[in-house]
Formats: C-alpha cells, sequence, structure tokens
C-alpha cells in the first residue's frame, strides 16, 4: 500500500501521520509513506530579479522540510520508512499529480489545515471531484 500524506505544518495534519501509525500493521505487505509538503510559487518578477532561482529553491525546500519536522520524527520513532517531496504550486494539482506519478494507492490528510477551517470546499473538495484514488479524511 502506497500512501500519499499531505502536509501543511499544522497539528490537524499530523493526525493523518498518526492514522497511518496506527493502522500500519492491518496492511499486508506493510505501507510505503510518501510526504508531500506543497509551497506556493513565488510569482513576483521583482524577486527573481534579485533572488536566484537556486536561494528560491533553496528557500522551498527549507521551508518544506520544517513543515514535514514532525511528521518525519513520528513516523522515524514508529519505524516505518518514508519518502520526503517538496511540491510548488497549487495545492490540490500538486497533490494530484504527485499521487499519479508515484502510484499512490490512497492519501490520507487531515479535512483542515493551519487556519483549523474545514477544507470542503477548497483542497479537500477539489481532491473529491478530481482525485481518481481513494481519499480519506482524518479528525
Amino acid at each position: 500500500m502506497k500512501m500519499l500524506i499531505p502536509l501543511d505544518g499544522s497539528d490537524a495534519a499530523l493526525h493523518a501521520v498518526d492514522h497511518v501509525i496506527e493502522t500500519a500493521k492491518f496492511y499486508q505487505g506493510g505501507v510505503e509513506v510518501h510526504l508531500l509538503n506543497v509551497q506556493f510559487p513565488i510569482l513576483s518578477g521583482n524577486v527573481r530579479t534579485f533572488v536566484s532561482a537556486d536561494k528560491i529553491e533553496e528557500y522551498y525546500r527549507e521551508e518544506g522540510m520544517k513543515a514535514l519536522k514532525d511528521a518525519r520524527q513520528r513516523l522515524d520513532a514508529a519505524c516505518i520508512a518514508f519518502h520526503v517531496h517538496i511540491g510548488v504550486g497549487s495545492v490540490a494539482e500538486t497533490i494530484l499529480r504527485y499521487a499519479k506519478e508515484t502510484g499512490c494507492d490512497q492519501i490520507c490528510m487531515a479535512r483542515h489545515g493551519i487556519g483549523k477551517v474545514a477544507l470542503l470546499g477548497s483542497v479537500a473538495g477539489k481532491l473529491l471531484h478530481a482525485s481518481e484514488i481513494p481519499v480519506l479524511f482524518v479528525r
């Protein structure tokens, strides 16, 4: 079972990680975990005039790794291997693209993120309508 867990760095998002840790033993053959953080693109031409593409990529990576830190620690403590990916772009589209590219069997995520507002109508709603694979929302 290949499981994608999109994370935004919020405590709520960690509920999905906890769920996967708690249920991993039930998957015959184990679970292959993919952690994904999606960064919003820096679109301003002014920024790109003064900051190199390498520095912008470094910024995305640093911010993404910060958002994934607690999830990585929890999975390490549970002895569950995982892959880390930092994406840049539209959140729902990036999640769907990554799930498809890696052949994930399921997306497991919190139903709300940093803003503590239910996402049904934004990212979660888009995933429900566009995903070809099951999406599991965790409270």
